[in-house]
């Protein structure tokens, strides 16, 4: 008898499609590009550490989009996804921002609680989506989404790198700042899902400029790029969320 697990992974008749793997593959790479980012940031090399992880975002967008072209949607490839996100989102974040900001400290003290209750809300988010997928419409999330959380925690790195000393310097508060982020991954904030967002072929011409400048922009100044895209993501929340009400009521 077929395990359920291996359904979309290796078909009871035939041969195996390279194809069909190509998904899990690219979650797996996602994965060990999460574990090299902590590896640079580990070796000091904090930049590499925060554009692997970015690398690693990416990946994960992918993944789930090809799978669903290609067809090879499965449980394992579901579960293999949500601990990928886990690792990548998670702990590796919360890694980074240890070592660059807090490395020097030898004692756990509130910014080490801090990182870990990021970890255990992006734990818990992830299983309350992973619960809820059967019956979600996929129009929106509830809470921000484990890529997004990361995206925001790394923030105070973003500021490092920019060299504002004052994100050393200041531990309590960028502590408060990954609490107030943990506490938006498991809230019923509703957000924005990009699975579902269409953009009409009106605003095409207008949409295109716009991402090509955002990703010459990231190319080329890249921390600045990624603090104003938390900024503005923190930004819109209480926007759309006061919209979505008021659409449902």
């Amino acid at each position: 008898m077929t395990d359920p697990l291996d359904q979309g992974l290796r078909p009871e008749k035939g041969p195996v499609k390279p194809l069909v793997l190509l998904p899990n593959f690219m979650t797996l790479g996602a994965v060990c590009v999460g574990l090299t980012s902590v590896r640079f940031a580990l070796d000091g090399r904090i930049d590499m550490a925060v554009i692997a992880l970015v690398v690693a975002m990416i990946l994960d967008g992918l993944d789930g989009r090809l799978a669903r072209a290609l067809n090879s949607t499965s449980r394992i490839g579901k579960e293999l996804d949500t601990l990928a996100d886990f690792f990548n989102f998670g702990i590796a974040p919360g890694l980074i921002l240890h070592l660059a900001l807090f490395n020097e400290s030898t004692r756990v003290d509130f910014n080490w609680v801090a990182i870990m209750v990021v970890a255990a809300c992006c734990a818990y988010r992830l299983a309350r989506f992973n619960a809820k997928e059967e019956q979600d419409v996929a129009q929106t999330f509830e809470g921000v989404p484990a890529p997004t959380l990361a995206l925001l925690t790394l923030m105070p790195v973003y500021l490092y790198l920019l060299e504002f000393e004052f994100v050393k310097q200041s531990p309590a508060l960028v502590s408060a700042y990954l609490i107030f982020c943990a506490f938006l991954a498991v809230s019923q904030v509703p957000t924005i899902s990009l699975k579902s967002f269409k953009i009409p072929s009106a605003y095409m011409f207008i949409v295109v400029p716009i991402m090509i400048t955002h990703i010459a922009s990231l190319l080329i100044y890249p921390w600045e790029t990624l603090t104003v895209m938390s900024i503005v993501y923190l930004l819109a929340m209480p926007i759309f969320a006061y919209r979505h009400r008021a659409e449902k009521s």
